[in-house]
Formats: C-alpha cells, structure tokens, sequence
C-alpha cells in the first residue's frame, strides 16, 4: 500500500511535469488556425492550460528577549496548476513546493512563543518549522451538475484536506508578513496532509466538503512524501454571500497528529476573508478562530485577526493581532510537557505591524523591501524565560511573480 502510494504521488508530479511542457503549445492555440488544423476551442480541449506563481522573502529575523534569536533567512513557496477541459468534466493537476528545506534552519526559524511539530525529537518553541518540499501533489477532477451546482473531487498523496481557513502561505491578508501566524498549529497547519481524498459539492454561492486523511503531522524530513492510512476525518461549509467575501466553518478529527503526544485531536474554525481591488492597489482582512480540543478536556485556542492595504501603487501596510493558548511548562523549559506535570495553560498577545514598498528591481517580477516589528503581552509567570518586553522585528525583501489567470485560484 506504502508504495502504492508512492507511485500515485510520482504519476501526479510526471502528469504536472508533462503538462507545464504542454504550457507552449496550449497558448498557440489562441492563434488563428491554419487549413487542416483543429479549431483553437478544440484544441484547448485537448491541451493543458497552465498558470504558476511563487514568492520568496530574503529575510533578517530578529527575536528580541532571552529566548530570542536572530538568522538570516527565506520563507518561499511556488504553486503550479495545470487545466483540461475533458468531455463534461474539467481535471486539474496541482503541484505546490517550497525550498525551505534549504533556507529554513533545520531546528526552524526563530520565532517566540510558536510551538509545533520536532526536531531531534524534541518539540519545537520558539520556532517555526520549515515546510516539507512537497507541499501538494493533487489531482481535482469536477463537473457541472443541475442548475447551478457542481461536483468536485480531490485526491492527494500529499495536499489539504477540507479544514481551515485559506492557509496563511496562500491568504492575501497575510502575502506580505514574513513569519508565520502563532495561531497555525490551531488553524491551518493540515494544509500539508497525507493521502487526502475529498468530495466537495458547489450550489452556487454555498460549498460543503467532506475529506479523509492521515491525521499524522509531516515528520523531520523535509524532503520525502509521508505517507499513513486514511484515519482521520474533516467537513467544511463556505458560502460567499458577496464578491470577494468568504465565510467558512470546519472542523476536523485528527488521530495521533503531533509526534509526541499519543492522543488524538479535534480541531474546529471559522473564519471571515475578505479582498478586492481598490484604486491605485487591493485591501485583504482575514478574522480566524480556532480551537484544538486536547486530550483531558484540555483546550488550545488561536485567534487572528490580519490585514494587508496597497495604496498608491508601491505602497503597503500590513498588520496582524493574536492570541493564542501555550502550555507554561513548555515556555519556560522549552520541552514537551511530561504527562505527571499537570497542565497550566496561559495566553499570549502578539501585535505585528508592518510597511513594504515595491522597487523597480526586476522585469519579470515584483519585488518590496519591508520590515516589519512585533510587540507582546503575556504572563508575569514568564518573565524569567522571555524577559519583561521583549519585541521582535525583520527586515526583507520580497520577490513575487506568477502568470496571467492565477488569481482565480485559491487552492
């Protein structure tokens, strides 16, 4: 089965590969047609349309107070889709991959107060964990049915499963903050999941989805597709009652998904995100709740609220509020909490606020210089760990680019 999966996974990434080759073509078709040659529509019918767009931060991070650190890093992401239109249905090949193995410390990027996922074994705090290489290999396949609704069906060797707000690598609100949200392990951390297999039925303006997945989060190796039986389930609904607008619940059972803790996890979210256009740029707003319900009737909330405003066509303001649940054993001696230590849970506050302007410094893509800084509050109880005030700040130039039509994507 383990190797079955492999193979699925390696079939997923030849058909993207070989469609990316196809891109060439598939765009000649927008051209008039020769005598004996097929119609351009049916030739787009028989050709892979493709669109990509990838970032990457160069970044100097800098966590001030005694469990800060400082590092020069890169936070990057690339994503590619590939389209057919085949009879009815339309298919639609995903690949998204990041190089944060290379550009990311191993033990993570630093970050006070972040906790999730291992290295060595030992749980990560003050760190954000970099992200495997294979962030999606996805095949989607959907038809129309009556009236206006449509059947969609998703399968991944590794991708992301129906639970969450969009993941913050993706959300507009959050394109131009180099570090990861403190909420992510109580929000959208399944955004890389193993063997997902999920149905999604659209009536117009309402989606509802249904998924299955290993529950198991990614381990140390960056590089390699994980792979675990199907345990674990989740549904979402979403409806967009305006353009732009989306509003989604979910909620998600997750079997065995943290390396050192032996309980399973219900995770629950809602979230509101908003973007559109305006004159001279775009505003984007996210507001996310989320919740883990632990192991002892223990829980673990995180919530965000995150905006990003272009205006004036270089410039960009973005901010984002939080607070998020942590363990107060696990701050303060930066290790799993042993199970005969009872549990004292605290709560942390996190205000980033940022500026970037874009710089003329490559043709084919965009390019900002931005900092951004981050201020706390939190219980006297970790004074001793953290310090009194301590802020935090990053420096960064950002590269964007991407082809015409990816902005109808948000996968």
């Amino acid at each position: 089965m383990r190797r079955c999966r492999r193979d699925v996974a390696g079939i997923v990434l030849a058909a993207l590969a070989a469609a990316i080759r196809s891109a060439a073509p598939a765009r000649a078709a927008d051209q008039p047609a020769p005598a004996g040659v097929a119609a351009p529509q049916e030739a787009r019918a028989r050709a892979w349309a493709t669109v990509f767009h990838g970032y990457a931060f160069l970044a100097s991070n800098r966590q001030g107070g005694d469990s800060g650190a400082q590092d020069f890093e890169s936070e990057n992401h690339f994503m590619v889709i590939a389209t057919r239109e085949r009879g009815s249905g339309t298919w639609e090949l995903l690949g998204t991959f990041t190089l944060e193995p290379m550009t990311v410390l191993p033990e993570g990027a630093p970050e006070l107060f972040q906790r999730g996922e291992t290295y060595r074994g030992s749980l990560l705090v003050d760190r954000q964990h970099p992200h495997d290489l294979f962030v999606q290999l996805a095949a989607q396949w959907s038809r129309p049915l009556a009236g206006r609704a449509r059947l969609r069906l998703y399968m991944a060797p590794v991708g992301e499963p129906a639970l969450g707000p969009t993941a913050y690598v993706h959300r507009s609100s959050s394109a131009m903050d180099p570090v990861a949200p403190l909420s992510h392990h109580d929000q959208d951390s399944t955004h890389i999941s193993s063997d997902v297999a999920t149905a999604a039925i659209e009536l117009g303006l309402v989606t509802v989805e249904a998924s299955m997945f290993h529950g198991r989060e990614p381990d140390e190796n960056r590089w390699d597709i994980d792979q675990g039986r199907p345990d674990s389930y989740a549904g979402r609904f979403s409806i967009r009652p305006a353009p732009g607008l989306v509003i989604q619940v979910s909620a998600g059972r997750r079997e065995h998904p943290e390396a050192l803790e032996a309980a399973d996890q219900t995770r629950q979210t809602a979230s509101v995100e908003y973007e559109r256009t305006t004159p001279g740029g775009s505003i984007a707003a996210s507001l996310i709740a989320g919740r883990n319900l632990l192991a002892g009737g223990q829980q673990e909330r995180g919530n965000t609220l995150e905006a990003t405003w272009k205006f004036a066509l270089t410039n960009t303001v973005y901010g984002r509020a939080e607070r998020v649940d942590r363990d107060l054993y696990e701050l303060l001696n930066k290790e799993q909490r042993p199970d005969t230590v009872p549990s004292r849970r605290t709560a942390i506050d996190a205000l980033t606020v940022g500026y970037a302007r874009d710089l003329p410094l490559l043709s084919e893509a965009g390019t900002s210089l931005g900092a951004g800084i981050t201020f706390y509050r939190f219980d006297d109880r970790l004074d001793p760990a953290y310090g009194e005030r301590p802020i935090s700040a990053q420096v960064f130039l950002r590269v964007g680019f991407g082809s015409r039509g990816m902005e109808h994507h948000h996968h």
